[in-house]
């Protein structure tokens, strides 16, 4: 109940304020003269976005995911294939383990996460060009 009285004198009171001011009717060139304000913004205080993530990094991206791809696909370990030289050897007891050995992946398996990772990286490229498309425009 207050707060509609309270409500109802500053309606009155904005009632009243209106009809005591004037009305004011902009210049004959009032549109012109704002639009050439406008106008006289320079170019170069316009924003110019850079990239989060740069192309050097997208390489470095790609080229681990490809290695990993291709480290899976072949199924073999690379320590069980590597020997250390024996002038490097400290002592014959220590050993690489072979962490990935018991890893078996299918195919069908491989060739899913492949198709996934290439369309991620196809709408991450359409997205790009549409958001830097429509920041320009």
């Amino acid at each position: 109940m207050g707060e509609n009285k309270h409500i109802e004198e500053l309606d009155a009171f904005a009632k009243k304020y209106v009809k005591d001011v004037e009305q004011e009717l902009p210049t004959f060139d009032f549109t012109s003269s704002v639009m050439n304000k406008i106008t006289k913004v320079e170019i170069s205080s316009v924003y110019k976005t850079t990239p989060l993530i740069s192309k050097k990094v997208w390489v470095l991206l790609f080229s681990l995911l490809t290695i990993c791809i291709v480290y899976v696909s072949k199924g073999k370990s690379i320590f069980s294939s590597w020997k250390m030289p024996e002038k490097f050897k400290i002592s014959t007891n220590i050993e690489f383990p072979d962490l990935f050995q018991g890893i078996t992946v299918s195919n069908t398996m491989l060739t899913a996460c492949f198709f996934f990772t290439v369309l991620i990286f196809i709408q991450i490229y359409l997205f790009k060009n549409r958001f830097e498309k429509g920041i320009d425009s």
